[in-house]
């Protein structure tokens, strides 16, 4: 039996209150999410440039 049968299931109610704690630490609303997001699009941007014009 593994660790996650042994526990009773979470009502909808807990469930939405949990993944909205999560979302708010580690979603794209987060200050990380958004720093990764900024990078993230600097990075296409970048090679994007390298693909049309060159190096």
């Amino acid at each position: 039996m593994s660790h996650n049968e042994t526990r009773e299931r979470l009502s909808p109610a807990e469930e939405f209150k949990y993944a909205k704690l999560a979302m708010e630490w580690y979603g794209w609303g987060s200050p990380v999410g958004l720093g990764f997001g900024i990078v993230a699009i600097a990075a296409a941007a970048v090679l994007i440039r390298f693909a049309i014009h060159g190096v």
